[in-house]
């Protein structure tokens, strides 16, 4: 077994971490092959994903807001579809680039309750960036060492599943009308990514609009992160 061959094996799985260690070495020592005993390949110890994390102040803090807190572990799309979630979008499968993008390695706190800011839609990115710039001041007025941000696509995506595991929720589903959360993701020309629901089957929408116009159903949704 080669070094390369493992390498897409870990990313494929969405060990984000390893498949760096692995490019770093391939691009240090070249595709070796892996030793192995009687033919055998010897199993390779994974490189545990380290993610940026609260304060046990700051998490207190936060879930005293209304926050819930999760760890995004450097998940792509393509890794999250192969084990089995579920997506309504399918275009995306002609974007190998796009689907191989991994989500950070942080903490993030959402609340559920209050997942859009208010008067967000019918925005351009820009302006929902300065809106969300304006929230994350005043939220770190509260609690200290965090900001809010807009994500990229497979922060999202991710956040949206491990929600759903932990409470049995679709973010961005019926309850939100299934409207969108705009990222920064660039897709194609002006365009960047927006994660949402469809309203349908339950399955994750992935689609796109023009970051220089808006749209009534896609709006700035903060995520909150460690500064």
């Amino acid at each position: 077994m080669s070094m390369e061959y493992w390498r897409l094996g870990q990313l494929a799985k969405g060990n984000s971490a390893a498949g760096k260690i692995a490019e770093g070495l391939i691009q240090q020592f070249g595709d070796i092959d892996l030793p192995s005993i009687e033919g055998r390949p010897l199993p390779v110890t994974e490189a545990p994903v380290e993610i940026k994390r609260f304060s046990p102040e700051q998490r207190e803090a936060l879930e005293k807001e209304g926050y819930l807190v999760y760890g995004l572990t450097g998940q792509s799309i393509k890794a999250l579809r192969d084990s089995g979630r579920k997506f309504w979008s399918i275009w995306h499968e002609k974007f190998p680039d796009f689907e191989a993008l991994v989500s950070m390695q942080s903490e993030v706190a959402i609340n559920p309750d209050k997942l859009f800011l208010p008067r967000s839609n019918n925005k351009t990115l820009k302006q929902q960036e300065d809106m969300v710039g304006k929230f994350s001041q005043e939220l770190g007025k509260k609690v200290p060492g965090v900001k809010a941000i807009i994500g990229d696509a497979p922060d999202y995506v991710e956040l949206v599943f491990q929600h759903f595991d932990a409470a049995k929720d679709y973010l961005f589903g019926v309850r939100y009308n299934c409207d969108f959360a705009r990222t920064k993701t660039p897709v194609r020309g002006s365009y960047v990514a927006c994660v949402g629901f469809s309203g349908a089957g339950e399955c994750l929408d992935v689609d796109d609009w023009d970051a220089a116009d808006g749209f009534g159903c896609v709006h700035a949704a903060p995520l909150v992160v460690p500064v």
